[in-house]
């Protein structure tokens, strides 16, 4: 494994009895911090977080720990929504309303103060229409004038089987009228994991961060191919899967 010293982390004593916590920093849970950090969310802010995956839902936890006052996620996964809503988010299913209409209401027509995209450019619409812009359009519109957005979701270079003409090409028709108009600031790119594992290994260890309450199954590692078919096609209580080799 290159660099596998490099990449150790030393856990502390409770390693074992708390193995499920602290291998969410393998990625997701310094992912779905990264995306707040990004968005320079502050104590007291609100957010709206597009996406309930696994890394959607490690941002809403983060933001909860940060002191976010408001904590939207959007999603149209009744199992992903009911997860957000656990840890005292604010669910909005997009399958149901406009999300840019139910976050307006939420923050009476203001716009919540920071915004991150946790679904990257294969988001579709509730149609199942893939929608490259749809997400990144959507936080222009909820995020307030002067308001910061965090992009965690993964947008490629190119992507020639594409059905959007621009994304082959790594582009997308992105709302920039309103962007400047509003004075947004955008961050984006893939979390450096060891800047955040430490800290977050300690939030852990004092017991004010439990990030296994996405995981829905452990499973052996035989069972890997069907873990990942059915997480890959979403059904319902798929959310986050661990494996253990020997058991």
């Amino acid at each position: 494994m290159p660099f596998g010293d490099f990449n150790c982390l030393k856990l502390p004593e409770d390693a074992a009895e708390k193995e499920d916590d602290y291998v969410m920093l393998a990625d997701i849970f310094p992912t779905g911090w990264h995306a707040t950090r990004l968005a320079n969310l502050m104590p007291g802010d609100s957010i709206a977080i597009y996406g309930a995956g696994p890394v959607g839902l490690m941002a809403a936890y983060s933001a909860m720990i940060q002191g976010a006052r408001q904590v939207i996620v959007v999603d149209r996964h009744k199992d992903r929504l009911k997860l957000a809503e656990q840890i005292g988010a604010i669910a909005v299913n997009d399958a149901e309303h406009d999300p840019v209409e139910q976050i307006m209401e939420l923050t009476n027509g203001r716009g919540t103060d920071k915004g991150c995209e946790c679904v990257g450019w294969q988001c579709h619409d509730h149609g199942g229409q893939e929608i490259p812009n749809l997400t990144m359009n959507n936080l222009v519109k909820t995020t307030r004038a002067t308001g910061q957005i965090g992009v965690v979701g993964v947008f490629v270079p190119q992507d020639p089987k594409s059905p959007d003409d621009l994304m082959k090409r790594g582009q997308i028709a992105f709302d920039i009228g309103n962007f400047f108009f509003k004075g947004l600031r955008m961050g984006s790119g893939q979390a450096n994991v060891k800047a955040y594992n430490r800290e977050l290994r300690d939030l852990i260890h004092a017991d004010r961060a439990k990030p296994s309450f996405l995981v829905s199954h452990r499973l052996p590692l035989e069972q890997a191919p069907d873990a990942y078919k059915n997480f890959d096609n979403r059904i319902d209580g798929w959310t986050k899967v661990i494996l253990k080799p020997n058991e």
